[in-house]
């Protein structure tokens, strides 16, 4: 009896890690997404606009 609430509480652990570990991955590709999309930014416009000192920029 013991063997086989240890083996379904080994299993029960095992769903929950893999869910979490699911999750884990979604929010990766998420934050990758957002280091692409900046990256595609940046490339468009490699140079930063030029402000003359003696002109404030706003």
């Amino acid at each position: 009896m013991v063997s086989k609430t240890r083996s379904l509480r080994w299993l029960e652990d095992l769903k929950h890690s893999q869910r979490l570990t699911a999750r884990e991955e979604r929010r990766k590709e998420e934050i990758l997404a957002v280091f692409r999309q900046l990256y595609d930014i940046s490339a468009r416009q490699p140079d930063p606009p030029v402000f003359p000192p003696w002109r404030p920029s706003w």
